[in-house]
Parts: C-alpha cells; structure tokens; sequence
C-alpha cells in the first residue's frame, strides 16, 4: 500500500524530469550546425547567413539601423567563414566603420589595418589611410592629465603608433609628412626627446620639399633645446640645440622665424655662459684663482653679448686684485 502510494506521487515528477532531459538533449543536438562558409560546426546565434551576398547584406542591414555593435560581429563573421570571398574586404572595411560610429577608435583602426594587410588591393585604401589619420588626431587631440607638465594619457602612444604605421602604409602618400610631423609632436610632449628629435629628422631628411620641412626644422632646434634643460639628458645637447637655432637664423627669409630663433640663441648662449660660471666659481671658493680667471675670462671671450657676461668681468677685476695682494 504504501509503495502502490510512494510510486503514483512520483510518476509526475519523474515524467516532467524525462520530459526536461529529452528536450535538452534534443536542443543540444541542434545548438551545432555545419556550415558551408566555415565548413565547421558553429552555434546557429552566431552562424553566418549561407552565402557571403546574403550575409553582407543582413551585417549591412544593422549597420543602415545604426545597430553598429551588431554590425561589427556580422561583418567579422563575413570575413572569417568566407575570406576569400570578394566581399571580405568590404566587410572588413565596415568592421572598422561600424566600431568608429561606436566611438571605439582603436579597434576602428586595428579593423582598418587588418584591410590594408589582408587585402592591399581594396579600393578603400586611400580611404582607410585617411581615417586611420583622424583617429590619430581624435588621440592627439585628446585631453590628458599631466603630472609635473608630463602628460600622462595612454592617447598619446596611441597616436604615435597609429601615424607610424600610416607612413608605414602609405610612405608616399599626402599624408605621410603630415603623420611624422604630429608623431614628433606627440613624442615631445611626453618628454620623449630623443624619438621627437629623431621622427623630426626623419621628416625632413625623406621629405624635403614637404610644405612642413621648414616648420619641422624650428620645431626640431626648440625639441633639441627642451631637451637641453632636461636634468636625465646629456648637457652637450645645449651646444646642438644652439647650432640649430644658428643656422635657422642664418638661412630663414621669415622675420618671425629669425626672431625666433635670436631669441632662442641667447637663452642657449645664457645657459652655457652659466654653466661656465659654475666651474669659475667653484676654482674662486677653492681659493685657486688663476684657475677661476680662466673661466671667467671664458665667459666673457665666448658670451659676450650675455648679461652673465657683466658678472664675469666684475669677478675677473676682483680676482685680479686678490692675486696681486
């Protein structure tokens, strides 16, 4: 009796569990489906329709809806079950446009670059260089936080590898003077000296008749001369720097330009009159005062027209009394 009891309360429950089993067994079953294009199993959500037109043609339908998340993934999926389609190049390209109307720039760019690397013969290169080359801006541009005048935004980085690799692509396109130009930028105003000095080189050594040669230049002998007052770089860069500004001011035809560049000689000229100060004024507290005239006397031949220049004749005058006593 109490078995006959036991077995009819559980009949239901064991039915609806069977019932469960066999459902998921059944769905399971079906989660898999071989596709043509992939020529592997993949889960119906993400499978892409069965021809490449066709799946064009439903990522395009999200991307027109402004559905641009989705878009992306459809795209993609275009390109990696039919990649030797004559599609997949196009998809590839709107992978990048639909991340770029999601305000994702990077992936945009990375989306780009894989177009350019995979399939050179796009018709959307030229195109792709030049919104690889606003993202770039978009990362120049953009605002960063700054910790003793050194800014400390990942944007920067971003922007330089982005127009690095645009001159990379395009060495001979319009944009590839312009790229190595805001690359330097960038580079200097991370304090990366020696690669601004370097990128500003390299612009106008491979483009010298690029309308931004003349800029670069300028720009290249005020890098030079930022550097000189960084306390981590080596002081001899004062004495490059100075050449520099020289010669922009010898073989400029811009007054502005010539301006300028006198007004950056005298304070390289007060700097290394300073550091010739130092030395002279270190031998006078050593009480070794021949030695100390020496350099005072230096100061005075070499950088005469600075005002650290008065101070040294003052000093020699005092000197040469002293030695006399």
């Amino acid at each position: 009796m109490i078995k006959t009891i036991f077995f009819r309360s559980i009949t239901p429950l064991l039915a609806f569990l069977l019932t469960v089993i066999f459902l998921s067994a059944h769905s399971a079953e079906a989660f898999w489906v071989w596709t043509p294009g992939s020529k592997m199993p993949v889960n119906p959500k993400n499978a892409p329709r069965d021809t490449p037109e066709n799946q064009f043609k439903w990522a395009m339908d999200f991307f027109n809806s402004h559905d641009y998340k989705r878009s992306a993934e459809e795209f993609k999926s275009l390109v990696k079950a039919f990649k030797e389609s004559d599609l997949a190049p196009e998809a590839q390209y709107y992978a990048g446009r639909s991340y770029e109307e999601l305000g994702k720039y990077y992936f945009a760019y990375e989306e780009y670059q894989k177009t350019i690397e995979n399939y050179p013969f796009s018709k959307r290169y030229k195109e792709i260089i030049e919104r690889q080359f606003n993202i770039a801006n978009i990362f120049r541009e953009k605002a960063s936080p700054k910790l003793m005048d050194l800014e400390l935004n990942d944007a920067l980085g971003k922007a330089v590898e982005i127009y690095k690799k645009i001159v990379d692509n395009s060495s001979f396109g319009e944009l590839a003077d312009k790229s190595l130009f805001y690359a330097a930028e960038c580079y200097r105003r991370s304090k990366q000296y020696n690669e601004a000095i370097s990128t500003y080189e390299r612009l106008i050594n491979d483009y010298p008749n690029s309308p931004l040669a003349a800029e670069a230049k300028l720009e290249l002998a005020e890098t030079t001369y930022e550097a000189s007052l960084d306390p981590d770089y080596d002081q001899e860069i004062t004495d490059e720097a100075l050449q520099k500004y020289e010669k922009i001011a010898k073989n400029t035809a811009v007054p502005k330009i010539a301006s300028d560049a006198d007004k950056a000689i005298m304070v390289l000229k007060n700097r290394k009159a300073e550091s010739v100060m130092k030395i002279a004024e270190f031998y006078e507290k050593q009480k070794k005062y021949n030695s100390a005239m020496v350099y005072y006397k230096d100061v005075v031949s070499t950088y005469p027209s600075t005002q650290i220049a008065e101070l040294a004749k003052y000093k020699i005058t005092s000197l040469e009394a002293k030695v006399k006593k």
